[in-house]
């Protein structure tokens, strides 16, 4: 039967209010849309898992975005109103915003509607690098660029203070209602590009006082929908924004690689045109993969590998399926996927020899032809930096010296520093005998069984006990991020298209939320302060090179792969095309009701 996943969607749908007006946004259409895991909570200062980030993406909105269509990745204003004035030096930036622009309605602003303005960002950047937000996650984005923030920072740390959001500083000030400047510490040519991301998202000092602890269920953003209902951890309701302004769509000026069928089918339209989207967590491939077959859902995101394969074996929509209708998208990420070992834990991290050679045994046993062929099943290419494709930066040449496939080089080399099998039990231990264990962290739900075997064989080779623990990803993310780990997976895919974004992850100063490995290198170090003040050049290229190879040294991470996404649409989705920036577009897509209802013969 149709829909059997979504059978009580009608009567849930129907017994609701719907808003009065939600400009140009059809409030009978329904999206139906799938996450692979869980989100943690919708507040874009707390929060860095990809789920809870693809909902803070379409709640509130940035001073700028990117273009829908432009490839490679175009900046385009958002709230602003129109592209930053930057200083000859790089040190200071001034933004217009937008007027008119208004948060959803929500009773912490007294009945009143609520305009945003440029003190609201002022605030908002702030949360990013308050510690009492989660220990500031996002920190790293702000922290060490803006004048005096910093001061901020290390008086909110201390014991008993709070941050204090009041007193002014230079680096960031609403020098009039709509007007904001940005004070530097240094040149910084990728501010904008920071001013995109979600955590740079616009939010009301109200809404925070209001619920407090709570603001992660009540986001009050001003984009084109705000949420309807939350399950936590289950299914999550957006709905059209009444006070959103609309938007249409025009290729940027300068914007290449736009797709013109597409761009046609936008034109002359105003979006949002979904009144509502509903999202359902389902963590299994499987039960996914049959609701999209069933017609239950209406896109396939980030399709496995193995029903990708079988959906578009060599990278072609099968013919059974193109009957269907469906349209088929395949396209290397902006992402980089590593395993990553906890430099702080005293059996897997540090940087004596003999630990840092444990790391690189594990490099040399880990045979990656077999985990990109079999494991990922052909949709991947192999990685050599911390740095992902189709950004600037990437050295599509590069290669880690380290990454061989030398299980007998690796055994060698933990003979040489003391990993000796001291109790006959055909496992190593420690130098001095001391027990080795190695605990490998990753998520439940996902298809990962082939991945979690692949690491413990991987171990095996190196005559290494290792185990495996596995929790749901909001949970992993935390535990990753709180150091709570020995050995776990790790991926990125990229906030803005530069090497930066991927080399901050390295970044000592950054080590916690960000720098999840917490690994630390004073020449690494510098060569990332030298980047961050330097526009794209070869001679910026080559200290992106040098950081590669460092981080190859040392291996707080083994490089794995950056992925080739598969993302399947049904046939009466309209506008639809993935983005390299990984967020789900939801106010560019449209549906064709009509379409959908003879296709399954009913409604949603």
């Amino acid at each position: 039967m149709k829909l059997a996943m979504f059978a009580g969607l009608t009567c849930c749908i129907a017994g609701l209010a719907l808003p009065a007006s939600a400009q140009s946004a059809d409030m009978n259409k329904v999206l139906r849309y799938y996450f692979r895991a869980p989100e943690a909570g919708f507040d874009p200062a707390k929060y860095t898992d990809h789920y809870s980030n693809n909902i803070n993406y379409t709640i509130f909105e940035s001073l700028y975005d990117y273009d829908y269509l432009a490839r490679p990745m175009k900046l385009v204003p958002k709230v602003a109103d129109g592209m930053p004035q930057m200083s000859p030096d790089g040190m200071q930036y001034t933004i217009r915003l937008k007027k008119g622009i208004y948060f959803s309605d929500d009773p912490a602003f007294g009945g009143k509607k609520r305009e945003l303005v440029a003190s609201d960002f002022v605030f908002a950047l702030q949360r990013v690098v308050d510690p009492a937000n989660r220990g500031a996650p996002w920190d790293f984005i702000l922290k060490g660029k803006l004048i005096g923030l910093d001061e901020k920072i290390a008086a909110a740390q201390k014991k008993g203070a709070k941050f204090d959001y009041d007193k002014p500083f230079e680096g960031i000030k609403a020098l009039d209602r709509y007007t904001l400047q940005f004070n530097l510490k240094r040149p910084d040519f990728l501010l904008p590009q920071i001013l995109a991301m979600p955590a740079a998202g616009g939010v009301a000092r109200e809404v925070l006082a209001k619920y407090g602890e709570e603001s992660d269920a009540h986001p009050v953003g001003t984009g084109a929908y705000k949420l309807r209902t939350w399950e936590r951890r289950t299914r999550i309701i957006l709905e059209a924004n009444p006070n959103y302004r609309g938007h249409t769509y025009t290729p940027a000026p300068g914007a290449v690689g736009v797709n013109p069928e597409l761009a046609a089918q936008l034109s002359g339209k105003t979006f949002p045109r979904v009144g509502v989207i509903d999202i359902r967590i389902i963590e299994s491939p499987q039960s996914a993969w049959l609701a999209f077959d069933d017609g239950g859902l209406d896109i396939m995101a980030e399709l496995g590998s193995n029903f990708a394969n079988m959906v578009a074996p060599g990278g072609q929509l099968a013919p059974k399926y193109a009957k269907h209708g469906w349209r088929y998208y395949r396209s290397l990420s902006t992402s980089v996927q590593w395993k990553m070992f906890n430099m702080e834990d005293p059996v897997v991290g540090g940087y004596k020899p003999e630990q840092v050679a444990l790391r690189r045994a594990f490099t040399l046993a880990f045979n990656s032809a077999w985990n990109n062929w079999v494991v990922q099943m052909g949709l991947v290419e192999q990685a050599h930096s911390p740095v992902s494709p189709n950004v600037i930066g990437y050295d599509p040449k590069f290669r880690n010296a380290f990454l061989k496939f030398d299980p007998a080089r690796g055994n060698a080399m933990l003979d040489v520093f003391g990993y000796k099998d001291c109790d006959g039990d055909g496992y190593r231990e420690l130098p001095g005998c001391k027990p080795l264990e190695i605990a490998y962290l990753t998520s439940t739900g996902k298809d990962t069984r082939d991945d979690e075997e692949h690491v413990q064989a991987t171990w095996r080779r190196l005559k290494v006990k290792s185990d495996v623990k596995k929790m749901q990803f909001p949970d992993l993310v935390n535990a990753r991020q709180n150091g709570k780990y020995q050995m776990a997976y790790g991926a990125w895919n990229a906030d803005y298209p530069d090497a930066e974004n991927f080399m901050q992850l390295l970044y000592g100063p950054n080590s916690g939320p960000a720098n999840e490995s917490r690994f630390r290198n004073g020449q690494f170090d510098m060569l990332y302060e030298q980047i961050a003040s330097m526009p794209d050049s070869e001679t910026r290229n080559d200290k992106l090179r040098q950081m590669s190879r460092i981080v190859g040294a040392y291996a707080p991470w083994m490089y794995e792969f950056n992925k080739l996404d598969t993302f399947v649409t049904q046939p009466w989705v309209n506008g639809y095309l993935p983005h390299p920036d990984n967020f789900p577009h939801f106010a560019n897509w449209d549906i064709d009701m009509d379409q959908r209802l003879k296709v399954l013969g009913t409604q949603p």
